[in-house]
């Protein structure tokens, strides 16, 4: 599904250049679910970047199914965004002057769904991550956990080939955390592929590959 080969980037810092990966190459077949770990620093963010058509200032070749996004214009890339990604971040990124109905639709405004096929949808999703009956809930009133479980269900929203999590835990306490890991054991299950960049341990257990990323390159942890 996921094909990186031979991907190198550099950073100029003054008058140095500082290369952040170094001759990287990384596969991912179809309903395989990883993890990335790596120090701060360590260009983990940048890789990241890269994969959701961010960063193309790489060499290498870059493959998702059957688009090459090496050299992909920009309006091509910001449709794989809006069409094939589901991106979860670590601080949760949602509107807090909406409620939490108005902040999932935003997902899927630009789909051709009746309002009451969004409705249908968002119920689902809601009832999938644990959170039935808050479409009303303003976002400012949720807890950490559930705004996590409620940016899940944004991602999840466009039913898309990929969700890609930076930190999804990382701001939250033990419990809520536990929250969120219960959804992504779920998503596991139910063959949702997602990349995910963590510290966490316990997130890490329930993917099928864990990689470090060190000296900018991928060590496969698992093997």
């Amino acid at each position: 599904m996921i094909a990186l080969k031979n991907i190198t980037r550099t950073y100029k810092v003054g008058q140095h250049k500082r290369c952040v990966l170094n001759d990287l190459t990384l596969e991912i077949k179809k309903h395989e679910s990883i993890v990335i770990e790596g120090r701060s620093g360590s260009g983990k963010t940048t890789l990241l970047n890269i994969l959701i058509g961010l960063d193309t200032a790489f060499t290498g070749h870059y493959q998702f199914e059957e688009m090459d996004m090496s050299h992909a214009k920009s309006a091509i890339r910001a449709k794989f965004r809006q069409e094939k990604l589901g991106i979860i971040t670590q601080h949760f990124d949602l509107l807090d002057d909406r409620n939490v109905y108005e902040n999932i639709v935003l997902a899927i405004h630009h789909q051709k769904l009746s309002a009451v096929e969004k409705r249908k949808r968002i119920s689902e999703l809601l009832d999938y991550v644990n959170l039935s009956g808050y479409e009303k809930m303003p976002v400012k009133r949720l807890s950490g956990g559930e705004m996590q479980r409620v940016g899940i269900a944004r991602a999840l929203a466009k039913r898309p080939k990929l969700i890609v999590a930076d930190e999804p835990t990382g701001s939250l306490d033990e419990q809520t955390r536990d929250e969120v890991l219960t959804v992504f054991k779920k998503m596991m299950q139910d063959k949702v592929q997602f990349i995910i960049v963590t510290h966490d341990k316990e997130v890490s257990a329930i993917c099928n590959k864990v990689y470090r990323l060190q000296e900018g390159k991928l060590k496969n942890l698992s093997s």
